[in-house]
């Protein structure tokens, strides 16, 4: 009775182990070719009933050969049911090569209906393996700790891992190379733990309604023009006020993919919009937005520009 005893707790203990057996985080997606998951961030949205993961990797490259990121071939999905489509995503690396003995960090997120996803992670379809997203314990935000302001300071997104702060005091408006400018917003991210962080980052959009320069040539010589002396040319065809359009900006300077133990990183964001200029003689104070934009966490508020 006793060894029927001592043979039952062996065969429960190994299916407990079996049972409990961790999940892998990295992958040899070609000979000596490493992928590993390094942070993963889920962001649900109740109000747009949304999903997002974000994903921090790295990839090491321990072959003979330069590894070429045009190879890297992955999707983001759900183990349990991978016919699920996607409503957002990205992808971002900081090399086109790996050469050997190097390494890069992969960055992306994807975004979905909430479906009570059971076990997201990145699939590789060349040698079939999952890398789960649970394997390094993913951590949850919501939309919930978001911040709106009408200041020209505050903090946008704040909770145990994260700080958000924007700062709009010093945002100018200025016209270089024929081309209106907008220069001096800043967001402040701030990783309060010990550890690294994949960053959800602000996505800021800037429109301009106003002029295309392109329409009017006739005028002079744009490129070579001051601000103080665009704002003199006369725009008006017979007597009429010249026509308006939305003219999107370029944005730069805003993206910030992860963050460092503890680190704290201010992105200096300008914006360009190319051949364009508000109607300086019709001032309206809602010509030049910024859209501080996270679809994420169902973010969206707008910052007046002035002229």
């Amino acid at each position: 009775m006793k060894k029927l005893l001592a043979i039952l707790c062996v065969f429960c203990m190994s299916f407990a182990l079996v049972g409990c057996s961790s999940k892998e985080s990295k992958t040899e997606i070609k000979k000596d070719v490493e992928f590993e998951l390094l942070d993963a961030v889920q962001i649900t949205n109740d109000t747009t009933n949304t999903v997002y993961y974000y994903f921090l990797a790295s990839l090491t490259n321990n072959s003979n050969a330069t590894y070429h990121m045009s190879e890297l071939s992955y999707k983001v999905t759900d183990q349990e049911n991978q016919d699920v489509h996607a409503i957002a995503r990205d992808q971002a690396t900081n090399m086109e090569s790996v050469t050997k003995g190097q390494s890069t960090f992969v960055y992306g997120y994807v975004g979905y209906p909430n479906n009570n996803q059971k076990d997201m992670g990145i699939y590789f379809p060349k040698n079939k393996a999952f890398l789960s997203f649970d394997s390094i314990k993913v951590r949850k935000i919501s939309d919930k700790n978001v911040t709106y302001s009408a200041e020209d300071k505050f903090t946008l997104y704040n909770d145990k891992s994260f700080q958000f702060d924007v700062d709009a005091s010093d945002v100018t408006y200025g016209f270089e190379n024929g081309n209106s400018v907008v220069k001096g917003l800043k967001i402040t991210y701030v990783n309060k733990t010990k550890q690294r962080l994949v960053v959800p980052y602000i996505t800021p959009v800037a429109t301009l309604k106003g002029i295309n320069l392109n329409d009017y040539k006739d005028r002079g010589d744009f490129a070579k023009m001051k601000l103080d002396e665009i704002r003199k040319v006369d725009f008006k065809t017979n007597d009429m006020a010249p026509k308006t359009e939305d003219i999107s900006g370029q944005a730069t300077g805003y993206q910030c993919f992860y963050l460092t133990p503890e680190q704290s990183i201010t992105c200096s964001i300008d914006f360009v919009f190319e051949h364009a200029v508000p109607d300086f003689a019709n001032y309206n104070p809602k010509s030049i937005q910024i859209d501080l934009n996270s679809a994420a966490l169902g973010y969206s508020q707008t910052i007046n520009v002035k002229y």
